[in-house]
């Protein structure tokens, strides 16, 4: 729930005080076209905006609050002076391959092989059979060859990265692999990043928000050996990517259980005694940001940033008793700042 109502709270100071136009979401690049839709007030249907972004951890009403916010400030705004979201992730293809049948259809050049190729895409990927597969790396082969010409310029440009969406889910399925397990990781990584560096390009250079989890913002490697997004933005944009990173020692979150088949708030187990979060638990304020430029001027702040420690984190599914995972990594190497709360609370779950 903190997450969330921090993060609302920084989006809001960038756009209002800093001029921030742009916020990019770790969710499906097409499907939170729709979701921009809503917040530029072209429909008001947010949960065809929530439900095209991806998982379903964009289900809080934290979330909803920051995007009826975002919403309400545009209303009043221009179209040039209106903030705008994007996804920059690639894992589900039946969004962009929606909004491209859509195309198809209006212009009546659906055929056998683009049905075929679609209808493999509204399964959920790990069970897609190899045949399967092979229809949607050949509906993405044609799809390459469809130039949009009777678009606008902006509207083309679009499509044309939908089918570029497309392509990288096809890499993806391929990447699979029981020997290099990493392999598929990271090239989702990879291709966060190239639709991040895309969408920064898009809007001009200026400057953006990134929403995503810790381990893909991260500007190096930890012990887990993956090459994350992070790391690709980094080499690109230098210093002026600057990362801010969630820690606790404990608490609820609201989580998918996969044994269990649904999501619900979870108790968390508290960070180990050794890790990032269960230290700056003993700080005297519970919660807090700390600025690692800053806070290096005290010499024993800045040894600890730059030892190897362990910090704990989790993804959208949990299940009850599971172990936690965590990366050791020098805290100076992989983020700019750190956002410590203490106790979490579980995020608010809607329908």
């Amino acid at each position: 729930k903190e997450f969330f109502q921090f993060k609302h709270r920084l989006v809001e100071f960038l756009v209002k005080e800093m001029g921030v136009k742009t916020l990019v979401f770790e969710s499906d690049f097409a499907g939170t076209q729709i979701l921009n839709g809503y917040v530029t007030n072209v429909h008001d249907d947010f949960k065809k905006g929530l439900s095209n972004m991806g998982p379903g951890v964009w289900w809080t009403q934290e979330f909803l609050d920051m995007i009826n916010w975002l919403k309400t400030y545009n209303a009043t705004r221009a179209s040039e002076n209106q903030v705008r979201v994007y996804g920059c992730d690639m894992q589900w293809g039946l969004a962009p391959a929606l909004l491209l049948r859509d195309y198809l259809k209006q212009r009546n050049r659906i055929s056998p092989v683009f049905e075929a190729g679609f209808a493999a895409l509204k399964k959920f990927y790990p069970s897609l059979s190899s045949k399967e597969k092979k229809a949607i790396r050949t509906v993405v082969a044609e799809l390459r060859g469809i130039t949009f010409d009777d678009l606008n310029a902006s509207e083309r440009e679009m499509h044309i990265r939908y089918v570029r969406e497309l392509d990288q889910f096809s890499n993806y399925l391929d990447a699979k692999s029981t020997m290099f397990p990493a392999r598929q990781s990271d090239l989702r990584d990879t291709y966060m990043a190239e639709n991040a560096k895309w969408i920064n390009s898009h809007i001009g250079g200026r400057r953006m928000i990134i929403w995503a989890h810790n381990e893909h913002l991260r500007k190096s490697s930890g012990s887990d050996g993956y090459h994350r997004m992070g790391m690709h933005m980094s080499e690109a944009f230098k210093e002026k990517y600057y990362v801010m990173g969630f820690d606790f020692s404990g608490g609820q979150m609201s989580a998918y259980d996969p044994k269990l088949k649904k999501s619900g708030p979870v108790d968390l187990p508290k960070a180990k005694a050794d890790a990032t979060g269960a230290l700056f638990a003993k700080c005297n304020e519970p919660n807090f940001i700390l600025d690692f430029a800053s806070a290096s001027a005290n010499p024993t702040i800045e040894a600890y940033l730059k030892s190897k420690v362990p910090t704990y984190y989790f993804g959208a599914g949990y299940t009850i008793g599971k172990p936690a995972h965590y990366n050791t990594h020098k805290l100076a190497e992989t983020y700019d700042a750190i956002i410590f709360i203490r106790d979490t609370n579980a995020a608010t779950l809607i329908n």
